[in-house]
């Protein structure tokens, strides 16, 4: 079955950006040149353009036209464990950022509220929907670009009264707070899965429609129950994650 024309318009577009073609950083010709070059409504090449652009090959500025996405970095986090035991890490440092020269991600907002916990939230704490949890919000960008946001989830009757109820950054770090109140970390699960953002997310990424966020679910656990969950949420299109198994020669451990 034929696609339809905006898609065929599409497909043409897309196959002179990724042969090269149409560069990086390079101006699309006109909608009206468009129009004339696939004899095609203005209608029909508007949904071509929003099509590329849904998938972060094209980029509209205002006056100007469409232009080729350039191509970015991608920012590679590492799933591994960070050495050392669970008291000494910190939820910012548990995804490092891999590279020869990385840069350091920067806390720029702390945000701490009580809420009831989702069906979701609740499933891996194993609590009731419905019961309070204290949820510390963190936000982080590396050279101005935002690209982690942490949501970590607590049952409200572990850590009631204490600094992690509290606003500010906790520098003993939040499993040392744990293991001071008699829950120390044994063990974490982590689950990755792709879904579409929620408003917040958009926001603060700065997405464009159609782009998805990664997130990885850290669920924490003391030798009696689970202690706090952690959501790791990057934009899709510019962080990859990576597991490192074993030892690696020094000269290939940057990851590309």
């Amino acid at each position: 079955m034929p696609h339809a024309k905006y898609q065929q318009i599409a497909d043409r577009l897309r196959d002179q950006i990724t042969s090269g073609a149409l560069a990086p950083d390079e101006r699309l010709p006109s909608e009206p040149d468009l129009v004339r070059q696939f004899d095609a409504s203005r209608n029909t090449v508007r949904l071509a353009l929003a099509l590329l652009t849904n998938q972060g090959l094209v980029v509209t500025r205002q006056g100007l036209g469409t232009f080729v996405q350039a191509p970015s970095k991608p920012i590679t986090a590492l799933l591994s464990r960070v050495k050392g035991p669970p008291s000494a890490i910190h939820a910012s440092t548990a995804l490092p950022v891999l590279g020869s020269d990385p840069a350091t991600p920067e806390t720029v907002r702390v945000l701490v509220e009580t809420l009831r916990a989702t069906a979701s939230v609740a499933e891996k704490l194993a609590i009731e929907p419905g019961d309070p949890v204290i949820v510390r919000r963190s936000s982080q960008h590396i050279d101005d670009v935002p690209w982690l946001m942490i949501n970590s989830y607590f049952p409200l009757d572990l850590v009631r009264d204490t600094a992690l109820a509290q606003p500010g950054t906790i520098p003993q770090g939040t499993y040392t707070v744990l293991a001071e109140l008699g829950y120390e970390q044994i063990g974490s699960m982590d689950e990755i899965a792709a879904r579409m953002p929620d408003t917040r997310e958009f926001d603060f990424f700065h997405l464009t429609t159609g782009t998805p966020v990664i997130v990885v679910n850290r669920t924490s656990y003391s030798a009696e129950r689970p202690i706090r969950l952690t959501r790791y949420i990057y934009r899709g299109d510019r962080v990859q994650l990576a597991h490192v198994q074993g030892s690696i020669p020094e000269e290939y451990r940057s990851v590309s």
